[in-house]
């Protein structure tokens, strides 16, 4: 076994006291008297304790996302019966919940949500709101596909069936504490298992139930039409009439931010006409038919370098197309609910299972490092114009498959679309076309 470095040592540590102590009454002094160096040494690998703990969220939403869950690909699944993928799905959590590891970073977060804002909005977003948001999506797709009744109520089973779970998990880590791991686990594979099937058991139909309901003359009963009043976020894609709406979304999240105005709207509007635009991974959220999110995927470069005597000699047996995310835009009223997080998982599903083997973005790492983003660098991968020397933890990569691991190469550098060089003329004129909005110079820009 590797030897671990430092970091690794403060990681550890930190979970092993932020679980048994909690994060709260555990302090800087603590860790680093547990790692056995000097205090001041932690900040030569963290910036706070605040930084130690978002490493630790990130991880275990990327230990978590590392194999999809079946729930994934639920299209395919289900057809092999709902307890089939139920177990598949069970196995697989109760699997990686299993690691001594994980199970101590579930107490720290379980408990810390009582007391600390980020652990509290970690609970609700990645942990409750992304996972009934997939079983919504499920459900829907059962009755689509007839294995359930049309009038069940999608988002109220899934949060039936979801805060079962999150119950025992609070019952396990905080009201029984400490109790034997191994007999939580069977009692909690039982338990759901049986939850489960009394939820699924009182909505499901059989072969007559489904022709006598679709003989009906109207399909859209009343109830139904309460729960399309209830379900009121929709994903779907972009579409033509929405392009102004999307133009104007995307500039007002992006005003000011980066840069005094902003033209990521300027790029939104030419990628699609551009051969690099991939058309069905262009998704928006709409909450009571506003457009609140949108997301786009383009096609840049990857070019491959071996090293020879006369320097770095491009390697021409590589295909160089490469998918790149963004730009990705919230309207600036609706962040920090989770939209953005959804349409994240929800496109990189897609991406997945249209065989795109990697996905590039530029960003916070410790946003995306919870997709299962990691630095590119570590595969010797760069920006286009950026330090190769050096780790660039902004630029990373999203791994489907990996084909780098078998091919002798040195560096590799990452060309975004062209279409992304726009000249501020260019912006300026476009932006005519807009309400005026009063460029401002901010803290923090990076122009």
């Amino acid at each position: 076994m590797a030897k671990k470095n430092t970091k690794e040592k403060i990681f550890d540590s930190s979970i092993d006291l932020f679980s048994q102590y909690g994060y709260t009454n555990t302090s800087i002094r603590q860790i680093a008297k547990e790692v056995g160096i000097k205090e001041s040494s932690i900040y030569n690998h963290y910036q706070s304790k605040e930084a130690i703990l978002e490493s630790i969220l990130n991880y275990y939403i990327s230990e978590m996302l590392k194999e999809e869950a079946p729930i994934m690909q639920s299209n395919d699944n289900l057809d092999l019966g709902f307890e089939y993928f139920y177990k598949q799905g069970s196995d697989r959590f109760l699997s990686k919940l299993s690691e001594e590891r994980m199970m101590k970073i579930t107490r720290i977060f379980l408990v810390g949500s009582y007391h600390n804002e980020k652990m509290k909005a970690f609970v609700k977003e990645g942990i409750i709101d992304y996972a009934i948001k997939g079983w919504e999506e499920l459900f829907n797709l059962m009755k689509e596909k007839e294995i359930i009744r049309k009038d069940a109520n999608s988002k109220q089973l899934a949060e039936s069936f979801y805060s079962y779970g999150i119950f025992l998990l609070y019952e396990h880590f905080i009201f029984n504490y400490p109790e034997d791991d191994e007999k939580f686990l069977k009692d909690f594979e039982r338990r759901t298992t049986d939850h489960m099937k009394i939820i699924f058991n009182s909505v499901k139909i059989n072969n007559e139930e489904s022709k006598i309901d679709n003989n009906k003359n109207n399909p859209s009963s009343n109830h139904d039409k309460e729960n399309k009043e209830l379900e009121t976020e929709i994903m779907r894609l972009e579409e033509e009439k929405d392009y102004k709406k999307v133009e104007n979304l995307v500039r007002d999240a992006f005003w000011n931010i980066y840069r005094p105005g902003a033209y990521e709207h300027f790029i939104v509007y030419n990628l699609r006409e551009d051969p690099s635009f991939i058309k069905d991974l262009a998704y928006i959220i709409e909450e009571d038919d506003e457009i609140i999110g949108h997301i786009n995927y383009s096609k840049g470069n990857l070019n491959l370098y071996k090293k020879n005597n006369q320097g770095m000699e491009k390697i021409n047996d590589w295909n160089e197309e490469a998918v790149v995310l963004g730009p990705i835009a919230i309207n600036p009223k609706y962040q920090n609910q989770g939209y953005g997080f959804r349409l994240i998982k929800h496109t990189l599903r897609l991406a997945k299972n249209k065989n795109i083997p990697y996905v590039f973005v530029i960003g916070d790492e410790n946003y995306y490092n919870r997709f299962g983003f990691e630095s590119a660098s570590k595969y010797n991968l760069f920006l286009e114009g950026t330090d190769t020397s050096e780790e660039n933890p902004f630029f990373m990569i999203r791994i489907f498959k990996d084909l780098f691991k078998d091919k002798d190469y040195d560096r590799g550098i990452f060309y975004n679309p062209k279409v992304f060089n726009v000249s501020q003329d260019d912006v300026d004129k476009f932006d005519e076309n807009f309400e005026y909005k009063q460029k401002r110079v901010q803290e923090g820009q990076l122009e």
